[in-house]
């Protein structure tokens, strides 16, 4: 005998088959975790800015190096500003994994958050939408496709599939790559240099590779911010909107 009530309409039996996988997600208010990260993603970018700073005014003293040769004035510059460099990094590889750690939670909240409010067909769960970051080779291409789809579905749940990729998640995305491939680069290439020519060209690369990090990091704050008023103002809209009123045949036989 079926389980399904003969006097249920045809619109209320595909609600409730298609309601068990939805139910296990709750709407979840990213405002939270998103300030958290904005304001750590806007405490790196000064940083980054602080730290451009820097290195550009090492690469004036290297410059005035390759020009007039060593002076112990000179030299001792070149010792403050590289000392001054070196923490800067330092402080900035801390605040990047912080970083990383808050995106990760926030990133696995708006994913859940776009099945609450309705999204279906989404290619990838919660979880894989933040561990495509780690996974060699995918991480070129996964992560962006997973975000693309939670911000197409935050914006419309219901016909997210028909949407185009915002410009704005790819110029993310290639300042991203762009970044990490120089950071990559750098690490893996580069060796300690002794002339001030060599000191110049290395440290005109990673100036390069800063720059990079700095507008994929500015980019990625646009991004979370416009995801989380999204989602907020999307549950707030359906909130709004009254629910239908589902009718069945046994309603006839109710006075």
């Amino acid at each position: 005998m079926s389980r399904v009530n003969p006097f249920s309409t045809p619109g209320s039996v595909d609600n409730e088959t298609a309601a068990p996988s939805a139910r296990q997600y709750h709407f979840r208010p990213p405002t939270t975790l998103g300030n958290g990260l904005r304001g750590a993603l806007a405490a790196f970018v000064l940083l980054t800015l602080a730290l451009l700073g820097v290195m550009a005014y090492g690469l004036q003293l290297l410059q005035q190096g390759i020009a007039g040769g060593i002076t112990a004035e000179l030299q001792n510059q070149l010792d403050r500003a590289g000392w001054l460099q070196l923490n800067l990094f330092r402080l900035q590889l801390v605040l990047m994994l912080a970083c990383y750690i808050w995106a990760g939670c926030w990133i696995h909240r708006v994913a859940c958050n776009v099945r609450a409010l309705g999204a279906r067909g989404l290619d990838d769960p919660p979880g894989w939408a933040v561990g495509w970051y780690a996974v060699p080779v995918m991480n070129l291409v996964r992560p962006l496709r997973a975000m693309t789809q939670i911000w197409l579905a935050s914006q419309s749940p219901a016909r997210w599939q028909k949407l185009g990729t915002p410009s704005l998640l790819r110029a993310w995305w290639v300042f991203w790559i762009a970044g990490n491939l120089s950071y990559w680069f750098v690490t893996q290439y580069l060796r300690p240099e002794h002339t001030f020519e060599g000191l110049h060209t290395q440290q005109l690369l990673l100036l390069c590779g800063q720059g990079l990090n700095l507008a994929a990091a500015a980019l990625f704050l646009l991004v979370v911010t416009g995801l989380t008023r999204m989602q907020v103002e999307q549950h707030e809209h359906q909130q709004a909107v009254p629910p239908l009123q589902a009718t069945s045949l046994a309603d006839a036989f109710v006075a």
